[in-house]
């Protein structure tokens, strides 16, 4: 192949440097490079040229022996020689580079590389890459964990500009050991009462932990224990704190981000956190501490969702959910952080609409539980949802399912319609709770699974996409939890050996392909919405739905789609940093999601007696409006995404 430099590497001008430094300067991570070490770079490149048809690199040329950045062109990496768009792996634009992966790791490139129109390419020998390695912390972070790398810039970008909307927002993914400012105060368990209130006042201070002998944390005592064991219990204060300390405090560790603390506060109702560093008691943090957003408080949304006594109340909660995401978008909180806190809170609505509903409607006296289906059930709900729900209901001895059922779906009527009126859509596939069909006994559910795995056609394996992602949201009592385990372990069981049914649940899934070009770097979709392309049915579905499969075929449990990869990966032999950058690659789509929803919840705002529905499908994006880096990114997911799709072909359409 021909290898004619118009710019030779030696010696060039000073001139030629700095308008090479500014030329990449245009892309990651150069962007992000120290200026020494770009020089350096600039100055030992050369500038190749390549006829369309010509190939770059090829895995016949050995071990490989520069780092090539696509300067102006078009280059595609191609499993063989042969020119079939099917093959086409890569699509390269200006300021990609390749081969990365066979550089660090000294060894061949497993594609061909090839122009698909006159290229230029900046050409770096492997000695000067290396050396660029050594020197600049970003160019070696891009090298060594790309994806990762682009992911933390780009989350840098979102959080200065929603950062702009939340000016007082606070970081929730540092450590909780960064925000202890004193240590902790704590007395003995056979103290008094009146002492520890004593101190406690003299300290300005709303709790401390009650130790044993050797410092171990035995209970927490905060104003909360005074009003309702002293003021309202009639605890007397000479009695020891122990009687009046709320015994095991949750505690976390003190490199746990913020994150988990704020989570844990939201769903179990406490106040306070305990702070530990090597077994030992380093500090406490409350949830004033944690929260100093203008009344965006998770603990605050909570609680407002627990005290809601009408529909009107419950919608006013459900809103302030929504409002949370551009402030949590301005501390930096990943996707995955971040559609777990919506779920979470989104779960306590369902709760509290199903204490509302029973008001209305009081649920048989039988054991039941209350399932989300979908997004809910993997717990990667985003802003914009409707309801996929389901009951398991266990009918009196002697009597017959329907009569249980009958009632059970009055509540749920109720349920759905609550919700409904929260922004939650009611399904329009009516895959509620409500709908008969999916409000069934133990026995039903196993029938009626049973039923789409022994004949997967086409509305079956639909229907097995949603439901086989069941999970518990609400049960009667903590003992009718055991109506979702079971009915989960027999799936598992069930499923396991039907090697028909996973591959037809394969090609199902393989149906949709990642919308990636072969001259364009997307194919947008012009059919609903010319020049956009949907996240959520290109983008983030092929990463569901794969993982979906391999979980069922490895018996993997848990339902949220990164778990899923990360359980199953260990299984199935595939390499922990292929399973992180295709999770890097899920939660990129998700945050964009849930971005492109708050930017058009906010403009909505802004304009709503103009356009009060600027955009009938949240999910869609038009790729032109992304910048740079977003638009190399998505690329980069959708290629994970395909990767994923190959690795389900390989195992399931042998």
């Amino acid at each position: 192949m021909a290898r004619i430099p118009t710019i030779p590497p030696i010696q060039p001008a000073p001139s030629l440097i700095v308008a090479t430094v500014a030329d990449l300067r245009r892309y990651a991570p150069f962007d992000d490079m120290e200026l020494v070490p770009l020089g350096f770079l600039a100055a030992h490149l050369s500038l190749v040229y390549f006829a369309k048809g010509e190939t770059l690199l090829s895995p016949e040329d050995g071990v490989a022996c520069a780092l090539f950045i696509v300067q102006k062109g078009l280059v595609q990496g191609r499993r063989s020689a042969a020119s079939d768009v099917a093959d086409e792996l890569l699509s390269l634009t200006d300021g990609e580079c390749f081969p990365i992966g066979a550089l660090t790791s000294r060894r061949a490139t497993v594609l061909r590389f090839v122009a698909a129109r006159d290229t230029f390419c900046y050409r770096l020998p492997r000695a000067d890459f290396e050396h660029v390695m050594d020197v600049s912390r970003p160019f070696r972070e891009f090298a060594t964990r790309r994806l990762a790398a682009l992911l933390d810039q780009s989350r840098r970008q979102v959080q200065g500009q929603y950062t702009a909307r939340v000016s007082d927002a606070r970081n929730l993914t540092k450590p909780l050991k960064s925000i202890i400012a004193r240590a902790p105060v704590t007395v003995t368990a056979d103290i008094p009462i009146r002492a520890v209130l004593e101190k406690m006042k003299g300290l300005r201070i709303g709790s401390v932990v009650i130790v044993d002998a050797a410092g171990k944390p035995l209970g927490i005592f905060t104003e909360r224990d005074v009003l309702d064991r002293i003021a309202l219990g009639g605890i007397a204060q000479d009695a020891p704190i122990a009687r009046a300390m709320t015994p095991s405090p949750f505690s976390l560790p003190a490199h746990a981000a913020l994150f988990d603390a704020a989570r844990a506060m939201t769903q179990h109702r406490f106040r306070h956190v305990l702070v530990m560093e090597e077994g030992a008691l380093i500090g406490v943090v409350s949830e004033r501490d944690l929260f100093t957003m203008q009344r965006l408080s998770p603990g605050e949304i909570a609680k407002t969702i627990e005290q809601a006594d009408s529909a009107d109340a419950l919608a006013h909660a459900a809103n302030a959910v929504r409002g949370l995401a551009g402030a949590l978008l301005a501390q930096g909180v990943g996707a995955e952080q971040l559609t777990q806190f919506v779920t979470t809170l989104n779960d306590a609505l369902t709760v509290r609409a199903l204490a509302m509903a029973a008001r209305e409607h009081a649920p048989p006296d039988v054991s039941w539980c209350w399932l989300g289906l979908g997004s809910e059930g993997r717990m990667e709900q985003t802003l914009a949802t409707d309801q996929d729900n389901a009951l398991i209901f266990v009918p009196p001895e002697n009597d017959q399912p329907d009569d249980t059922r009958a009632a059970f779906l009055k509540f749920a009527d109720a349920a759905n319609r609550l919700l409904d009126q929260c922004g939650f859509p009611l399904c329009k596939g009516d895959i509620m709770a409500r709908n008969p069909k999916w409000c069934l006994t133990q026995n039903e559910w196993r029938r009626t699974f049973a039923d789409w795995i022994a004949t997967p056609h086409p509305e079956s394996l639909m229907n097995a996409a949603i439901f086989f992602d069941f999970r518990l949201l609400h049960a009667r009592t903590p003992a009718d939890a055991t109506l979702a385990e079971s009915l989960r372990g027999w799936l598992n069981g069930e499923v396991a050996s039907r090697n028909m049914f996973f591959l037809l649940m394969a090609q199902n899934a393989l149906q949709i392909r990642p919308p990636l070009g072969v001259l364009r770097d997307f194919v947008a979709d012009d059919r609903e919405a010319p020049g956009t392309i949907d996240l959520k049915k290109v983008g983030a579905r092929p990463f569901i739905d794969a993982a979906r499969i391999f979980a069922l075929k490895q018996g993997v449990s848990a339902t949220n789609t990164a778990e899923r990869i990360r359980l199953a990966a260990a299984k199935m032999n595939m390499h922990a940093d292929e399973a992180a950058a295709i999770i890097d690659a899920f939660h990129f789509v998700q945050l964009l999601r849930v971005r492109n929803q708050e930017d058009i919840a906010a403009r909505a705002a802004d304009t709503a007696s103009e356009n009060p529905n600027p955009n009938p499908n949240p999910n869609r994006i038009d790729p032109d409006n992304l910048n740079e880096l977003d638009r190399r990114i998505l690329k980069e997911a959708l290629r994970q995404a395909r990767k994923l799709q190959s690795r389900l072909e390989l195992d399931f359409q042998r």
